[in-house]
């Protein structure tokens, strides 16, 4: 399986999307892990960012990664559709103010491969609307992302909204992006990921847990 990852990222990070589908459906046709052939395509990903923050590569080249990274996907769950997680879906968005989705559509891909429902409200999303889809779909997890200083205090602003309509204390909020620990606390949310390979269990982590708590309540009523 090491060798395998290893191809499939050097082929994503070297943009030769004909041999990484290649390698993918070879992978899965003999039984191997789709999540981690997933996790392989999202490592090319990554040398692909790599080579564009060091000049190697120009925008365009990152945005196609990203569009083979989201084909491989859509391949390994036509393959082998995952048990779907009886839950609510996680709500996630870019918040408002700030346009960047790549790493974003990278973790919604990692956690559909995961059985995850998700809801993508997309970029430049206002405050109300992550109020509003939490309310419809009765979500306790809450996504939010954001590359630049302005997404900060959209974040914050968010999470103080949730505050005033008393659904704090029932959501679970990741704040992901260009982000740290200092930058969780400004906003006040739960916790903080800039991987998607630490997001993924992060939230399966959550759900698991707010699962057995309503297991607990429902044995004592």
């Amino acid at each position: 399986m090491w060798r395998e990852k290893q191809l499939i990222a050097g082929a994503l990070a070297h943009l030769d999307e004909v041999t990484v589908f290649k390698l993918v459906r070879k992978g899965l046709a003999k039984g191997l892990d789709q999540f981690l052939l997933v996790e392989a395509a999202r490592d090319g990903v990554k040398l692909v960012s790599e080579k564009y923050h060091r000049g190697e590569y120009f925008l365009a080249d990152l945005i196609m990664s990203a569009e083979i990274f989201r084909e491989v996907i859509d391949l390994a769950i036509r393959f082998n559709p995952p048990k779907v997680i009886d839950c609510p879906p996680v709500i996630f968005g870019t918040v408002k103010e700030d346009i960047h989705d790549i790493g974003k559509n990278i973790v919604i891909g990692l956690m559909r491969c995961r059985g995850l429902q998700v809801l993508d409200l997309g970029v430049d999303v206002a405050e109300r609307d992550f109020l509003a889809a939490l309310k419809s779909t009765a979500s306790n997890i809450l996504c939010l992302t954001g590359l630049i200083t302005p997404a900060y205090d959209s974040m914050r602003r968010t999470i103080a909204l949730l505050e005033e309509e008393g659904m704090r204390d029932s959501t679970s909020i990741i704040i992901g992006g260009l982000v740290n620990e200092a930058i969780r606390e400004y906003v006040k949310a739960d916790y903080f990921s800039t991987d998607a390979s630490e997001g993924v269990p992060l939230c399966i982590k959550i759900i698991n847990k707010k699962t057995s708590l309503k297991k607990k309540k429902q044995v004592k009523g």
